[in-house]
Order: structure tokens, then C-alpha cells, then sequence
């Protein structure tokens, strides 16, 4: 059986192109006013928000990483550097000795209201000041859409398919 690639037309391509230089515009716009203003970067604000929106401003490392969707790997590195800049805790989970429970301390909480203001900014100005109602509608359709596709090489549950061309050895 042949595998037929579906290739991008022009204007498929030209707008693919446009949707990766936008995302990385808008993570680079985020990551740049975070710093500026508040010296935390787009990880550690992404861990900071879960934290402080958790009951008793805490969360299992297994539920950050599935909040984030992050690896284990990748989360303990970030908690890590985070735990010795005063940010977060890290401890035992009651009940259960291998669970890992990460908590936001004062300092993280005083720096994330610190940062707050100016990371939404810069959310509207990226984002939402160039959109009109029936934009944030269709992009609202979009990002469900992409949310909704399953069978993603990495992914839990993964199973291969002929449409996702040969692995590469």
C-alpha cells in the first residue's frame, strides 16, 4: 500500500508559516515582559499561576505536570531552580511518602501579583487587541480543534498510522 503525503498548497504553507512566527512571537513577547518586569520566566510563571489557584496554594507534582503538560523531568528541573530562588516548596505528600507536593511560598505569591498586571498586558496586546468577536470565535473553534486531535507520536496511547509517514531510526 502506497502512503499518499497530503502536501500544503501555497497558501496552506504560507499561513502555516505565519501561525509558527506568531507563536513564537507571542511565547517570546511573554517570556521578555515576564523577565522585564518581574525577573520570572514564562516557566516559572506557568507553574506559579496552577500553585496559586490550587486549594491551599499547593499541587502534586503529578497534577502540576498534567495541568502544564509537561514530563515529569521537565517539571522537577523547573521546581528545582524555582525551590532555590525561594519561590515554591517542596515536600512529602501526606498520606502517601512518594508523592511529591509542590507549594507556592510568600515570595513566589508577592512576585507572581508583581508580574500579573504586565503579562496581561502583553496578553491583549499580542493577542486579543487585534481580534474582533467573531475572530475570537473562529480562533476559539481553531484551538479546540487542534485540542481535540489524538494519536500524537509522545502521546499516551499513541498508535501508529500509515497518514504519519515512517519512523525515522
Amino acid at each position: 500500500m502506497t502512503k499518499q503525503t497530503r502536501w500544503l498548497d501555497d497558501d496552506e504553507q504560507d499561513l502555516w508559516r505565519m501561525l509558527l512566527d506568531s507563536m513564537r512571537k507571542i511565547d517570546r513577547g511573554m517570556e521578555d515582559s515576564l523577565l522585564y518586569g518581574s525577573d520570572l520566566s514564562l516557566a516559572d510563571f506557568s507553574i506559579l499561576v496552577p500553585l496559586s489557584e490550587a486549594d491551599g496554594q499547593a499541587l502534586r507534582l503529578r497534577d502540576l505536570c498534567k495541568n502544564l503538560g509537561w514530563d515529569r523531568s521537565r517539571a522537577s528541573h523547573q521546581v528545582n531552580r524555582m525551590l532555590k530562588r525561594g519561590l515554591v516548596t517542596k515536600g512529602k505528600c501526606a498520606g502517601d511518602a512518594r508523592g511529591v507536593l509542590i507549594e507556592l511560598t510568600n515570595e513566589g505569591r508577592r512576585r507572581l501579583e508583581r508580574a500579573a498586571p504586565a503579562h496581561v498586558e502583553s496578553v491583549r496586546r499580542l493577542v486579543f487587541d487585534h481580534l474582533s468577536d467573531a475572530d475570537r470565535a473562529g480562533l476559539r473553534r481553531f484551538c479546540e480543534g487542534v485540542l481535540a486531535v489524538d494519536n500524537i507520536p509522545g502521546q499516551p496511547g499513541f498508535v501508529p498510522d500509515a497518514r504519519l509517514g515512517e519512523k525515522v531510526e
